[in-house]
């Protein structure tokens, strides 16, 4: 009795984290989105490994070995963080789709920053990581409709009347705005200077939004008017 419910609830999960991975807000391709979960789970044990690294008591006899070790597994550290940031939530939304994951990519390391020092703040790593996230959560969006149709003409794609996507990204980059700017309405000048060139990014956001929001605009003139002239 225990073995069958065991297998039973074995399948249960099994049949949830299939369902998950196959969740259009995460990803395409269930195999990618398993990738990128398992890159996240890696630099997060990764991180805390440093952590904890640093923070152990060494004896005399190992200090050295060890401090060598621990500056590597920094330096990797920094890397892997500094891309996970900048550069994986982007190209993971091309490779992939998945606006929500593309979203929470770079967000991930700050935050298990934040919680291993104690500091929940606005600060310049939260704004840039929220910024990455929105514009990545809108090449997603892109990158699915690109997909679907087999072109850049992204309006082609079909959603049969179903906006919730395009909705939910805007939402997020809505929220994301509102957070970034109180950031920058308080933020000092030399901290101001090295967030500018963020202002690249969200003028990709802005673009993939405002071309979606100006062909649901279009499509909903000429749908009014085809009705208006049915009507006539």
């Amino acid at each position: 009795m225990s073995t069958e419910t065991d297998s039973h609830r074995s399948l249960e999960v099994r049949a949830v984290v299939s369902a998950a991975l196959r969740h259009p807000l995460l990803g395409l391709e269930p195999r990618r989105t398993a990738l990128a979960g398992a890159y996240l789970l890696g630099l997060i044990a990764t991180v805390l490994a440093s952590y904890v690294g640093a923070r152990v008591p060494i004896s005399d006899s190992l200090r050295t070995p060890l401090t060598s070790g621990l500056d590597t597994l920094s330096l990797l550290v920094i890397a892997l963080v500094t891309a996970t940031m900048l550069l994986a939530p982007l190209c993971y939304a091309v490779w992939n789709g998945g606006p929500l994951l593309s979203f929470g990519l770079p967000l991930v390391p700050v935050a298990v920053g934040d919680t291993v020092a104690g500091a929940y703040v606005l600060d310049l790593d939260l704004a840039v990581a929220l910024t990455v996230g929105a514009s990545a959560a809108a090449l997603a969006l892109l990158a699915t409709d690109v997909r679907q149709v087999g072109s850049v003409r992204f309006w082609r794609a079909e959603h049969d009347g179903d906006d919730d996507r395009l909705l939910f990204v805007t939402a997020l980059a809505t929220v994301t705005a509102v957070g970034v700017g109180r950031f920058v309405g308080t933020a000092p000048s030399y901290v101001l200077e090295w967030y500018a060139p963020m202002g690249a990014v969200w003028l990709v956001t802005a673009a993939v939004l405002g071309s979606y929001w100006l062909n649901w605009a279009r499509s909903a003139w000429h749908a009014r008017s085809d009705r208006s002239a049915g009507a006539s």
